[in-house]
């Protein structure tokens, strides 16, 4: 089974929001402070991995404004080296912002080897092209609009991509932010495909997640103050209240969406971690987030992290809904 994921504070210029979006997995929607600028620490689980019974979960840790990845295996802190090790192949996780503050996703491909694919955030286009790096090379679209990418997914070791065309204009402090405004697919070759956002939307802050169960089927998590995802190009809407969807997978026909949702329909804080199963809410825990999600046989894994504000998450998974706390 192919897996990969696998990304406000608003009064903030957009530059700093999908900053802190990278850094924190969006874990506080509209928190009118920064996070990761608190003594912390926090922690959160961003992807997990279940291979030949060894729970892997990927994430970050931030303290004073250092963040970094967080690996654990089997419940324990672990080096990276060993965790991909574990890792089996096609199968790919999500790390914190590396020092350029890029997103960064690792893929371990058919044969082993490890591709690295890295997203620079905000920045709209370089020298009018929508760009990515692999293996630390910069790809370019053949195209020159605005806009970004945000999250990959993996196929036969093909990667399909998503993100959002928008435009920029000044902000506050006087420089230039970008603003997202419509959401794509791109397999890297050929034009990309547009998605209307729903009539639900009551916004639209980017794309946070690309699943591939085929070529011909396409899952895409959308940020629209809905929970909500793209099956190919429909428009799939789980929920009235606020909520969002940060990772989508398939076993078999069932498809499975992991996010949160809030109960009092608030962008703020007290969520509720969650995932939708063919569409039916299943709530994990309250005052908590859920960002990955991964089925081994009947057994369903999520992490994410436990907390009602930012300065109190801490990292955990849960196993058929028995929460597991993770070392700081």
């Amino acid at each position: 089974m192919n897996q990969c994921r696998t990304y406000t504070t608003f009064t903030l210029t957009l530059r700093k929001a999908f900053t802190l979006l990278i850094l924190i997995g969006l874990l506080a929607s509209c928190e009118k402070d920064d996070p990761t600028e608190r003594n912390g620490p926090l922690a959160g689980g961003y992807s997990i991995l279940v291979n030949n019974g060894n729970v892997l979960v990927s994430g970050f840790r931030s303290e004073k404004g250092q963040v970094i990845t967080k690996y654990w295996i089997n419940g324990k802190s672990a080096e990276q080296s060993r965790f991909i090790e574990l890792v089996g192949n096609q199968l790919a996780y999500r790390q914190a912002v590396d020092e350029k503050f890029r997103t960064v996703y690792t893929y371990k491909d058919r044969d082993g080897e490890i591709q690295s694919y890295r997203f620079d955030q905000g920045s709209g286009a370089e020298e009018g092209r929508i760009f990515y790096y692999k293996n630390n090379s910069v790809v370019r679209m053949d195209n020159d609009s605005i806009g970004n990418l945000t999250s990959v997914t993996f196929n036969d070791d093909k990667p399909t991509f998503a993100g959002s065309l928008g435009e920029k204009s000044g902000n506050i402090s006087g420089g230039m932010s970008y603003y997202p405004k419509t959401a794509f697919i791109w397999d890297g070759h050929s034009p990309l495909i547009k998605l209307l956002l729903p009539v639900q939307s009551t916004s639209f802050w980017g794309v946070s997640t690309i699943y591939s169960n085929s070529p011909n089927e396409i899952y895409v998590g959308g940020l629209c103050g809905v929970p909500m995802y793209w099956k190919n190009t429909d428009p799939v809407v789980l929920d009235k209240r606020y909520g969002e969807i940060w990772q989508i997978t398939k076993s078999g026909s069932d498809t499975y969406a992991v996010g949160l949702i809030n109960k009092y329909n608030s962008n703020s804080t007290g969520h509720t971690a969650c995932f939708w199963k063919n569409g039916a809410l299943n709530e994990l825990e309250d005052n908590a987030q859920a960002y990955g999600i991964f089925l081994d046989g009947d057994d369903i894994y999520v992490t994410g992290a436990v907390g009602n504000v930012p300065a109190s998450y801490r990292s955990c998974y849960w196993k058929n809904g028995v929460r597991i706390d993770l070392p700081m």
